[in-house]
This record gives structure tokens, C-alpha cells and sequence, in this order.
């Protein structure tokens, strides 16, 4: 069965003009946003996870209330594909004759994916944040497993001695993933590949993430606290 090639997710950032570097924690900003699963069977349904993070530096899972999701106006197709509940929102894909006529109306190949785009509005403190993303229908896909965070090449160490630089990479990267880093402890360098260099700052404990996507729109990432002796 085909699958895209690629799927995007596009930030636009409120309220936060003053951000310097994309890998900063301590400003309010979207760092993921994850359906799980990935990708739908029809009449499948999905849980719509955000990761988030704010001026206190600790990413989090967005709440409920803090979130709303919608379909473009443009999408009126797609128009029921989204519902809220006491828990969070959540995406459910048409059944399969609705897909097939979906397929049919926009020349789609009988088993090709439907992709439906989503746009987000997350309310924090700090003002409102907007994301989008897409979501495939018409098949089962997982997201990615959460990746292994090494640091100096190992795994689980977070309490360490204060250096120039600490090398982070994620345990056997993907060469078809892309990865992004984020950092409160200090500045990163290559922060957009499976391997990066962290520039510690004065301060002596923060944290560290990475997100991993796939080539189809599956999203996963590990957080990792830190803390430097001198």
C-alpha cells in the first residue's frame, strides 16, 4: 500500500518573538505534536498527544483544557474527524466505504492514503500557540519508539562531571528519521541530527529532549534530566 513520502508539521509561535535559538526549553513553544497511532485503519481512532514547554523549562503533555483541535475550513470533508472528551481529543477515521469515496472524489488510487490535516490551538500563560498536522487514513501505522538518550555514548547517565561539552546522540539513530533536540542546561550544536554537542551553561541542572518523527508523520521523544558537579 502506498504511503507519503513526507508528512509536515508547521509551528507558528505567539506571543514568543523574543525566542533566540529553536532549541531553547525556557520559552513557551510546541515541541511535537503525536497521534497515536500514527496512521488509521478506518473507523480507528487516535489519541492527539502535544508536547509543550514554557518559561519553567519542564516539557510536558499539554492538558485537556489547555488544547483544541479543528479541521480547516477548506477540509469541510473531514468535517466530524475530530472529537474532545474528559480526556483529551481524539481522531477518528471515516469507515472504508467513506474512504473509498473520498479516494474516488480527489483521483486517489483505490489503496492510497487519505490525509487529513489537523490545526492546533494551545492556550498557555504565556499566550496561544498554533500548530498543524496531518493525518493519514486507511491504514494501521505505530509511531516510532521513544529513542535512547546517550550521553558521552551512554545511556542513563544524568549526573555527571561540569565540561566544555558533553557529546548527546540517540542509541542506533534511523537514517530515514529526522531528530531534534532541546536543551535547558546549555547551547547545542547540530541539534537537528541524531548526534549533538551540548555547551553547558553556568547553571548546574536542567534538561534535555529529543524528538524523533518518521517518514510517514510518527512521532516519539525521551526526556532526560541532567545535573553537572564541579
Amino acid at each position: 500500500m502506498g504511503r507519503p513520502h513526507v508528512f509536515a508539521v508547521s509551528i507558528c509561535l505567539a506571543a514568543c518573538a523574543d525566542v533566540a535559538q529553536p532549541f531553547e526549553l525556557d520559552h513557551a513553544r510546541v515541541m511535537a505534536v503525536r497521534l497515536e497511532p500514527s496512521s488509521l485503519a478506518p473507523g480507528a481512532t487516535a489519541r492527539v498527544d502535544v508536547l509543550v514547554t514554557d518559561s519553567s523549562a519542564e516539557p510536558r503533555l499539554a492538558r485537556p483544557d489547555e488544547v483544541e483541535v479543528s479541521v480547516p475550513a477548506a477540509a469541510s470533508d473531514f468535517a466530524g474527524l475530530v472529537r474532545a472528551n474528559a480526556d483529551g481529543w481524539t481522531v477518528t477515521a471515516p469507515d472504508a466505504a467513506t474512504l473509498a469515496t473520498l479516494r474516488t472524489a480527489t483521483g486517489l488510487a483505490p489503496d492510497a492514503l487519505v490525509l487529513a490535516p489537523l490545526e492546533l490551538t494551545i492556550r498557555l500563560p504565556e499566550g496561544p500557540l498554533f500548530a498543524t498536522k496531518v493525518v493519514a487514513l486507511g491504514a494501521h501505522a505505530d509511531n516510532p519508539p521513544p529513542p535512547v538518550i546517550l550521553v558521552d555514548g551512554v545511556a542513563g547517565r544524568t549526573l555527571m562531571p561540569f565540561r566544555d561539552e558533553l557529546q548527546l546522540s540517540v542509541a542506533s539513530p534511523v537514517a530515514e528519521h529526522t531528530y531534534r533536540w532541546f536543551s535547558s542546561i546549555g547551547d547545542l550544536a547540530g541539534y537537528t541530527r541524531p548526534e549533538a554537542t551540548l555547551e553547558p551553561l553556568d547553571r548546574s541542572r536542567g534538561t534535555v529532549a529529543v524528538v524523533v518523527r518518521d517518514h510517514a508523520g510518527g512521532t516519539a521523544w525521551s526526556i532526560e534530566r541532567v545535573e553537572l558537579t564541579r
